[in-house]
């Protein structure tokens, strides 16, 4: 009988012994990471987070970064492998406990929560995301990479717009497109949307289905309630809006925005008393508040009689969007009572050229470039002139893209 060599034997067996004690150590360091990210003294993960999920978003970040990843980096890995996976609740979870002044990963953290809220249906949760990471984009010391900051805060922008405009709130939507231009040219909805916010379609069914989602989620967010409301009305649907935006304003009765939508529900069905007595609760005019708002106290001093108030109300209505044709034909109305004809005649010429460009921005689109340029041309006619010349742009845009398809179709 041979007996195996000492020495040969040994040979086999101390690779085997090296594998067992990187095992050991690779597991002990995975604890290890597991006990500090989930004690006081480090930021936490959920417990839904298993000790493979760390140990694979360690690998990963590894591998791509050439270096270990400190306690923000690793669970920001581990969301993006979670919402790979589906697992978009606990990805939530983990970017929530990333600071969001953390020099790498603050910004990108907060534009995952929102992206990842979004994917739940949570709008509240999203827009308040989107709000820290804009609030903390001033603060000194967050985003090393500018450059991905820059790309960060655009997309969180694009985000809040999103947002604003399925819920109705246009005055803060312009605020948002007004800090989107001034990083570049818009795309051609984006453009639109800063120009002639309310010469869009805004109450499409596309919408009212998002709306619905978001709704199913938070049936008690009293503006997402206020905005399906909104939608009612539009379709006619006027005793079940009445119903809805009653319930939103018990909700949240200092709401500004409801109370303005509850407002229009009541004048739209010529409840004129409860119209009245829902407009004596609202505090008195403040610079800011809901274009609807402004525009509900119009109509009621019109229905007293106060032409000059009215005039005065639409006045402020136009000074915040020029292009809204119902701002041109109430002010049109005013200025015909108070006996000023030329104005009223001008504003009603206005509001008919406001409703032709109406129908060209419907097919302004890069696919459509001669739709840009009329749009752009009946803008600059109506003394528009940033916008004309970003729809000219965008035209051009769009020209070079058909041409450059041409080519490669040769």
């Amino acid at each position: 009988m041979q007996l195996e060599s000492p020495v040969i034997a040994e040979q086999q067996w101390r690779p085997r012994r090296w594998r067992r004690i990187r095992w050991v150590v690779l597991s002990l360091v995975v604890a290890g990471a597991l006990w500090w990210l989930r004690s006081p003294g480090g930021l936490g993960i959920p417990s839904a987070v298993t000790s493979a999920d760390v140990e694979r978003a360690e690998q990963e970040f590894r591998r791509a970064q050439q270096r270990d990843a400190d306690a923000a980096e690793l669970l920001l890995t581990l969301a993006e492998n979670l919402a790979r996976r589906g697992r978009v609740a606990v990805a939530v979870e983990c970017v929530e406990r990333i600071p969001v002044l953390d020099q790498r990963s603050g910004l990108r953290s907060r534009l995952l929560l929102a992206q990842y809220c979004l994917r739940l249906n949570q709008a509240f949760r999203a827009e308040r995301a989107v709000s820290e990471l804009l609030s903390a984009v001033g603060e000194s010391g967050v985003g090393d990479d500018r450059g991905a900051a820059a790309v960060q805060v655009r997309t969180a922008r694009e985000l809040l717009v999103f947002l604003l405009s399925l819920q109705f709130r246009f005055e803060e939507r312009q605020l948002a497109l007004r800090e989107l231009r001034q990083g570049g040219l818009l795309e051609p909805l984006l453009t639109k949307q800063l120009y002639f916010p309310s010469l869009l379609a805004w109450r499409t069914p596309q919408q009212n289905e998002r709306l619905q989602q978001f709704l199913k989620e938070s049936p008690q967010d009293a503006r997402l309630v206020a905005a399906h409301g909104r939608y009612l009305l539009g379709a006619g649907a006027v005793e079940e809006a009445r119903q809805l935006l009653d319930g939103a304003v018990a909700m949240s009765p200092g709401n500004l925005g409801v109370l303005s939508a509850a407002l229009e529900c009541r004048f739209e069905e010529q409840d004129l008393a409860g119209f009245r007595d829902l407009l004596a609760v609202c505090p008195e005019y403040a610079e800011g508040e809901p274009w609807l708002l402004t525009q509900m106290r119009a109509e009621a001093a019109a229905l007293q009689g106060d032409w000059s108030g009215s005039a005065v109300y639409f006045e402020v209505l136009l000074a915040a969007d020029d292009t809204n044709a119902l701002y041109c034909q109430g002010l049109a109305r005013a200025y015909g009572q108070l006996g000023q004809q030329d104005k009223r005649l001008q504003l009603q010429q206005r509001a008919l050229q406001l409703a032709e460009l109406r129908l060209t921005l419907g097919e302004a689109e890069l696919k459509n470039p001669g739709a840009l340029r009329a749009a752009s041309q009946s803008a600059l006619a109506l003394g528009l002139t940033a916008a004309a010349e970003d729809l000219e742009q965008l035209a051009q845009a769009g020209e070079r893209a058909l041409r450059s398809g041409q080519e490669r179709q040769r």
